[in-house]
């Protein structure tokens, strides 16, 4: 059997591995593909494809979008199929990268907000604070998380979440970025996007069903039926909405390094397997219509 990991994070946004590392990782867990998805920007794509060549590893050029939909945050994975595969380029766009530079700015405001609430309660954390020694990561919860454990103030990532960094509250502000303006930009550069782990919202199935109609209005073309927070339920579950709403199952361990501890690449918790074949009925249903 061969498997893949789409879904995949690095220093680029709030993993803990370097692109280079996420590659040979990959490698050395037996995966046959991956994508690197790191929180709104692909900075990094470039240094993992290159690595990906040098160790047979394909790479496909992802990107984990951030957007709000009933002032609630979720999150869309959009990849840059290869024209053939093995992908022998990279084809990333001067323009996609100027376009994400929006989204950058956007995410910059927000946490400058996020410093100056704390702030307005004494609690003082740099921008140096936060991108621990790469000015180009995009900072993200996980980092703030990382911060306040540092200064002590709580004693893991949990704590730092429940009391500090819930989305909406008194330090995190609700994000800016609508899901038409993600669609949008995600739709113009022919990305195949994917909603990513969709149970994470805690919506109804109600709810989650008028979500995907909403997206799939928009361009939506996946669901991802594997993550690593999935139970077999779950998976016959998403296979069954991918299903009735003719949505292709994507898949990835959401892979952040030593951000989420005893999480493998390829693997997740110890169990998940992400088949091949999704990754070929994405490149055929492209190909064939």
């Amino acid at each position: 059997m061969k498997y893949i990991d789409l879904h995949t994070h690095s220093t680029a946004s709030d993993g803990t591995c370097s692109p280079t590392e996420v590659a040979v990782l990959a490698k050395e867990a037996g995966l046959n593909i991956i994508a690197l998805t790191d929180h709104d920007t692909m900075v990094g794509v470039e240094e993992c494809f290159k690595k990906g060549l040098e160790l047979d590893l394909p790479v496909i050029a992802g990107v984990e979008m951030s957007c709000v939909y009933r002032s609630k945050e979720i999150h869309i994975l959009g990849y840059l199929l290869p024209d053939s595969f093995p992908p022998k380029y990279l084809e990333v766009s001067d323009e996609i990268f100027e376009d994400l530079n929006f989204f950058a700015q956007e995410r910059s405001n927000r946490n400058a907000e996020i410093i100056e609430r704390f702030k307005n309660d004494g609690i003082f954390i740099s921008k140096n604070d936060l991108n621990n020694g790469n000015p180009n990561a995009q900072i993200t919860r996980a980092h703030f998380s990382n911060a306040l454990i540092k200064l002590g103030l709580v004693k893991d990532k949990a704590e730092a979440f429940d009391k500090y960094l819930e989305y909406g509250g008194k330090y995190i502000p609700v994000k800016k970025i609508t899901t038409v303006r993600c669609m949008e930009f995600l739709t113009k550069h022919n990305f195949f996007i994917s909603l990513a782990h969709p149970f994470q919202y805690k919506f109804s199935d109600y709810e989650l069903e008028e979500l995907l109609t909403h997206l799939i209005d928009l361009g939506l073309k996946g669901v991802e039926v594997y993550h690593s927070t999935h139970s077999n339920t779950d998976i016959n579950k998403l296979y069954s909405l991918a299903e009735k709403y003719n949505l292709l199952p994507t898949g990835g361990s959401d892979f952040h390094g030593g951000n989420k501890p005893g999480l493998y690449i390829g693997k997740g918790y110890g169990d998940l397997q992400i088949p091949f074949e999704l990754i070929q009925n994405i490149l055929n249903r492209r190909a064939y219509g």
